[in-house]
């Protein structure tokens, strides 16, 4: 054999052992890997469940908030309402005064303009 069989036999062999080693690291560390890529995973998926469990609490609280301030206007428009109503009976009571007055005039009115004439009679 030549000095360049050996030098390709060595390379080769070298090359081989290599590649036969990597892939016996890599048999052999397969599920370390595996193991290394499910945590990373199940880090990330703690990551992504811990926003989102963030942002539910969150939306819980603006959701009870909301609901605290429809409760509050709605109290408020109760208010409204019975202050409404009330200043409603109250323009009632006051129309219908103003239609009493309106006749007692009309009626004195009358009775003044009778007792005019009773006067001008007198005097004629």
């Amino acid at each position: 054999m030549t000095l360049e069989t050996y030098t390709i036999n060595n390379i080769l062999t070298v090359f081989c052992s290599v590649g036969f080693g990597t892939v016996v690291t890599l048999w052999a560390t397969r599920k370390k890997i595996k193991a290394e890529t499910n945590l990373f995973n199940t880090e990330i998926y703690s990551t992504m469940l811990g926003d989102l469990r963030a942002q539910i609490n969150m939306q819980g609280e603006q959701i009870k908030n909301q609901a605290q301030q429809i409760q509050n206007l709605q109290e408020k428009e109760t208010e409204n309402i019975k202050v409404i109503n009330l200043q409603q009976r109250r323009e009632r009571h006051y129309l219908n005064e103003i239609k009493d007055l309106k006749a007692t005039i009309k009626n004195l009115e009358s009775k003044l303009e009778s007792i005019q004439n009773q006067i001008s009679n007198e005097q004629s």
